[in-house]
């Protein structure tokens, strides 16, 4: 998989030299201009697809570069900017905001750290490539998350993961290995707003139970419509298509039988 990764066009904050994590700013000017500039240079790349933080700053910029393509767009919070916590909106020379960027397990207080920010990015890059092997991916997002991007291609000490930035709208081409099929006895389908959902995660990972491949329908059109087929042709789910449900969480096996109940898979696997 090859993929191309930019960070958002400038915001008012970016100007100001603010600190700019969770605050949901649009473009400035300066920043449509260049998403404009960014179109025009990569006029020449022919893209799979489009993968976004949801956040305002990049969806924006994904749909100025994109603008009279035709390619499907996808937002994902794993690839939402890094939480500052008390450091949000602090100038970007401030002692403290300093003094976390440079250790990568030290978190800011009330926000992420590093570390917390690379697990779901490396994660997130890691089912990109197992899902889209052979496509050219377009990945708009921030400046933290591509700083943790260039360290999963380029590792870094911590001295040079403090010292790496992306401008506005620079672009950083990658080749990400195509992903070893994962070899797993359940499909988990979930949705990442189902609290049952969130429960049977939570309930797997203290059971040391990772015999099994999550596909959040929420998050990828193909995993809706795999699920879609399976809810809509199993008699397993007559109560749920009466009530007008969807049916989440649900664990299909090997076997080609389905459950409901996380603990109820623990039983046949642990």
């Amino acid at each position: 998989m090859k993929l191309y990764v930019t960070r958002h066009g400038e915001t008012a904050w970016n100007r100001e030299n603010k600190v700019c994590g969770r605050t949901d700013l649009p473009l400035n000017e300066t920043g449509r201009q260049q998403a404009r500039e960014t179109r025009q240079k990569l006029l020449g790349v022919h893209f799979d697809r489009v993968v976004c933080s949801p956040m305002i700053r990049a969806w924006e910029t994904a749909e100025l570069i994109c603008e009279g393509r035709e390619v499907p767009m996808e937002r994902h919070r794993e690839l939402i900017e890094q939480d500052y916590g008390v450091c949000e909106g602090v100038d970007r020379f401030d002692e403290e905001f300093l003094a976390h960027k440079r250790s990568f397990a030290d978190g800011y207080p009330g926000g992420e750290s590093h570390m917390m920010l690379a697990k779901r990015v490396y994660r997130f890059l890691e089912e990109l490539a197992a899902r889209c092997p052979e496509e050219t991916v377009l990945v708009v997002c921030h400046g933290g998350v591509c700083r943790v991007v260039e360290s999963y291609f380029h590792p870094m000490t911590n001295e040079g993961f403090f010292q790496f930035a992306m401008h506005n709208c620079e672009v950083r081409e990658y080749e990400m290995p195509a992903a070893e099929k994962k070899e797993a006895s359940v499909l988990f389908y979930g949705a990442e707003i189902c609290k049952d959902c969130a429960e049977a995660l939570c309930l797997f990972e203290e059971k040391g139970f990772s015999g099994f491949i999550y596909k959040d329908i929420t998050r990828c059109t193909a995993n809706l419509k795999e699920f879609l087929a399976l809810r809509d042709s199993r008699p397993e789910f007559d109560m749920v298509r009466r009530d007008k449900g969807i049916g989440v969480p649900c664990f299909l096996r090997a076997d080609g039988s389905v459950l409901f109940d996380a603990m109820g898979v623990l039983e046949n696997f642990l």
